[in-house]
């Protein structure tokens, strides 16, 4: 990821039970999600950067571009410490022991999750977020007539770079170029090109978790870069509320899957039999229950693992198709 202030460049490389906006209601008959009655979602508020893109193979999430589900896409604090500027505060993923400098990012735990922003106060002095210079130094912040303005987006990448808003800021959101151009104004109309006007960085903002807006049909599944026929590494995406956690069935029982490091949209799973050509999860969402009341997701390994193949650094998003039941 990029994040940009005054155009400066930066390096690439949550809490578990926070409640939705809306929880997710009963399954459809078709497979489609019917969303229940809102319940009221804890607001954050921080202040607002922009970065360009994110890698190849995706984000800290481990979604490659491409796949992601709109390019309105944010990135959550790693890390949550103030005037600790390090290149690293802690191993990733962060250990329990640690868990007082845990960032939103949460080792990935809001991965694939939406949010809804609210855009606050402008801060009427740049600056280039130095560590320890603080925000809006030298400025106040006042209102001005983007306020009110929000855009919903979905949660790929982590900031774990070593400035004021990535560390002192907990609740810092690092938006995509992309989304902080679509931004909606309160009656509707577009708030237009933030950056280019000079109105969005130190921007306050607050956000808070929704499920994923106007959702349809269901999860998508891929094996990664490096699968084979005994190591098999999914990215799963298109998430209508989160996800915590992925089981396999081995053949005879449900296993917890390993989160891959913390990027948290890919997991590592074994396969439902001895000859490792089919594969069975069921998906844990970001509040704790089965997605889809237990449904069961059934396929088998990807072209470029057949056999004693093994899928290249190229072949870093194998969609597969599957069975439910």
């Amino acid at each position: 990821m990029i994040l940009f202030h005054y155009l400066r460049e930066r390096s690439r490389a949550p809490l578990a039970a926070l409640l939705s906006t809306l929880m997710l209601g009963s399954v459809a008959a078709a497979g489609v999600i019917v969303p229940s009655p809102a319940v009221a979602a804890e607001t954050y508020g921080g202040v607002g950067t922009w970065f360009d893109k994110v890698g190849d193979t995706g984000g800290a999430c481990g979604v490659p571009p491409a796949q992601i589900e709109s390019q309105n896409f944010v990135a959550l604090n790693v890390w949550d410490t103030p005037n600790n500027f390090a290149n690293d505060p802690s191993p990733r993923p962060i250990l329990a022991d640690k868990s007082n400098i845990k960032g939103m990012y949460d080792n990935g735990l809001n991965c694939g999750r939406w949010v809804r922003i609210n855009l606050s106060d402008f801060c009427d002095v740049a600056n280039g977020g130095a560590p320890g210079a603080g925000i809006c130094r030298g400025g106040t912040w006042a209102p001005d007539r983007y306020n009110g303005a929000t855009l919903k987006a979905v949660v790929t990448d982590s900031c774990g770079d070593g400035n004021e808003w990535c560390r002192s800021d907990r609740n810092h959101l690092d938006v995509s170029r992309h989304g902080v151009g679509r931004f909606t104004m309160p009656d509707g109309t577009p708030a237009g090109d933030l950056i280019g006007t000079g109105a969005w960085n130190n921007r306050k903002v607050d956000w808070s978790f929704i499920p994923a807006p106007n959702y349809s049909g269901d999860i998508k599944i891929a094996f990664a870069e490096g699968a084979e026929r005994y190591y098999a590494p999914l990215i799963i995406s298109n998430l209508p509320n989160g996800i915590h956690g992925v089981e396999y069935f081995d053949g005879s029982a449900w296993q917890r899957a390993k989160m891959n490091g913390d990027s948290g949209q890919r997991y590592t799973i074994d396969a439902n039999s001895a000859a490792k050509t089919s594969y069975t999860v069921r998906v844990i969402d970001a509040n704790g229950q089965l997605l889809n009341g237990g449904r069961q997701y059934t396929f088998g390994r990807a072209d470029c693992a057949q056999g004693s193949g093994k899928c290249s650094p190229s072949q870093n998003y194998n969609p597969v198709t599957y069975t439910t039941k």
